[in-house]
């Protein structure tokens, strides 16, 4: 039988709370609000994975205490980055960027200090 992971608590930062209200403000306003609703909730669940798939992100080349998912609906599109940190069992998402953004250089810029 296979090991199972522990499973952790998933936390969103201030940032990140904000991040998803921005998406969603955009949304809504490029779509509507029913989409707008849908597409953060898919977001917001797909996060929550991270409980007990937080092994499975990529470290960030630049921040390597900092880890990465790439959230699509489809295969291919676009999508948002999701960038946490697991500190003493806990999940902390930091921030979203969208896939088409180089997210990186906003990290960097964004998390000067860490």
């Amino acid at each position: 039988m296979a090991a199972q992971s522990r499973r952790l608590t998933v936390e969103l930062s201030t940032a990140a709370l904000a991040k998803l209200d921005e998406i969603g403000d955009w949304n809504a306003r490029n779509y509507n609000p029913d989409h707008a609703h849908r597409y953060v909730t898919f977001l917001k669940t797909e996060t929550a994975k991270l409980a007990t798939f937080y092994f499975a992100g990529k470290p960030v080349p630049t921040r390597p205490r900092f880890s990465y998912i790439t959230i699509r609906k489809r295969r291919k599109g676009y999508g948002h980055i999701a960038v946490y940190q697991v500190i003493s069992g806990v999940v902390y998402v930091l921030t979203y960027y969208h896939t088409a953004q180089d997210w990186q250089t906003k990290l960097k810029e964004e998390f000067r200090q860490q």
